[in-house]
This record gives C-alpha cells, structure tokens and sequence, in this order.
C-alpha cells in the first residue's frame, strides 16, 4: 500500500483527475461461512493483488474498506493519462478476480466478479489529517459520479462502467458500448454511461458485432422505433442490458398502440 512519504508530491486543491471505485460481488457470501481468521487471509488474497493494479497504473489507493476501493489517477506529475490508466487498471483487476474463481469455486461453490465505475473531470484533492496518520483523498460531483457508476452496474449485469468524460480521453484504443442515460442521484438530468468491453487490438468480430447490435438498438430506442429497437436487442444472447432495453420498448410499445387505438 501506499506511505505516507509518498505522498509528497501530490497535488492539492482544484485537480483534473480520474477516480475508480470497486466494489466485489458475492464478497460477502464468502466472508459469512468463514471464521474471523479465514476471512482476513481471505481479504488479503483477494484485496492485495487489486491494490497492486492501481500502483502498476499509476494511481493511488485513497480507501480499503472491507471489499470495497477507492483510487484515484492524476494526482501527481507522473500519473499523466489518468483515465487510460484507470480503465488499464479497471481491466487487470477484473483479470485478477477471473483468475481467483477455480479455486474459490472449488472452495466455496461462490465465483466473484468485480463492479467498477469510473469517472473523470475536475476534483477537489485534499490532506485528511488523523491524529495517527495522514491520509490524501479526492472529493467533488465527479466522485459521487464513479461511487453510483460502481453501483449501477449491478442493474445491468456490467462490469466496468465510465461517463461521458472518461470516454472522450479513451475512445480510441479500447472497445465500449454506449450503455443507456441513467439518472445519477445527486446529478440533474440523466447522464450517458459506457460499458467498457475489450482492448481494440483484442477485438474479435463477435465482440464488435455484440457492440454494434446494442447501440443500433439504443439509436432505434431513443427514436421511439420499438419494434426495430427490439430487434436488434434480441441478436444479442445472455446480455442483461439487452434485455432490461427489451423490457422497456415492450412496456412503451403497449403503451404507445394504448394511446392509438
């Protein structure tokens, strides 16, 4: 983990920084039919090689709070490329997990998965000084951004999750689809997410297909076009995204010929 020397050069005050949240799912179902020990050898093995990810990319771990993280990137002269390197790392952590699942499958019948928002754009970057320790951390609409980001995967069945900015500093290079607008509490109006899929240069045609099949469903859904949103959704197989977007041109086309007849 990082020390407290570290952080010397760290900039303070108004900053143009990315911040990564990860939370781990099934965590806790693990944790609940183990024994205190276990489950702190546990932490270590899972928690450990996460936080490495975010020193080899350049970041620094702000929070560990039992499966959950906090980072940030851009907050020092040698951290140029946050976002890349945030979504760099996103990727290598949600590898790390992958490889934990044989054993932790034969172990505990419990596979994990990694949820992670991502969010760029200004932050505010500060000292908290404890009585024990010091402690550098980022605050700012961008954070609470990454934190409902992490979050809403779940609803969607997703991975790795970044707003509009983080996308404007790495389109090119690494593949995403246009996810939905989703209502952030704390922000008005909704705000367009990105799933972020695969490096481009690992591309295969099945992967970019997927991708072009959802966003040509989303372009027909926003234009109220339900019966070809729907048709491109359902090219897509085992996609809970496609699915919840299936869900809602049915719920809109039934009310759309309601209002017609």
């Amino acid at each position: 983990m990082n020390n407290e020397q570290s952080m010397e050069n760290f900039h303070t005050g108004e900053i143009e920084a990315t911040v990564l949240f990860l939370d781990i799912e099934n965590f806790t179902g693990i944790t609940e039919i183990l024994c205190p020990g276990e489950t702190y050898q546990f932490i270590r093995k899972v928690i450990l090689p996460l936080t490495e990810c975010v020193k080899k990319h350049n970041g620094y771990v702000c929070q560990v709070q039992g499966d959950a993280i906090m980072a940030v990137f851009g907050h020092d002269d040698t951290s140029s490329g946050h976002a890349r390197n945030a979504v760099q790392c996103a990727r290598e952590q949600r590898t790390e997990v992958q490889k934990l699942n044989p054993v932790l499958i034969s172990d505990y019948r419990i596979p994990l998965s990694v949820r992670i928002g991502i969010s760029s754009g200004p932050m505010y970057a500060c000292y908290n000084a404890l009585p024990d320790r010091k402690e550098y951390t980022v605050l700012g609409r961008k954070v609470n951004i990454a934190f409902r980001l992490q979050e809403i995967n779940k609803r969607y069945g997703t991975n790795i999750l970044i707003d509009a900015s983080t996308f404007a500093y790495i389109k090119t290079g690494v593949l995403t689809r246009k996810l939905d607008r989703v209502k952030i509490s704390g922000c008005s109006g909704t705000l367009p997410v990105y799933e972020v899929l695969t490096p481009a240069v690992h591309c295969s045609e099945k992967a970019f297909q997927r991708k072009e099949y959802y966003e040509k469903g989303l372009e027909h859904y926003r234009s109220g076009n339900w019966d070809r949103a729907i048709h491109f959704f359902s090219r897509i197989a085992e996609d809970k995204a496609s699915y919840i977007m299936i869900e809602r041109c049915k719920k809109h086309k039934a009310a759309t010929d309601k209002e017609n007849s």
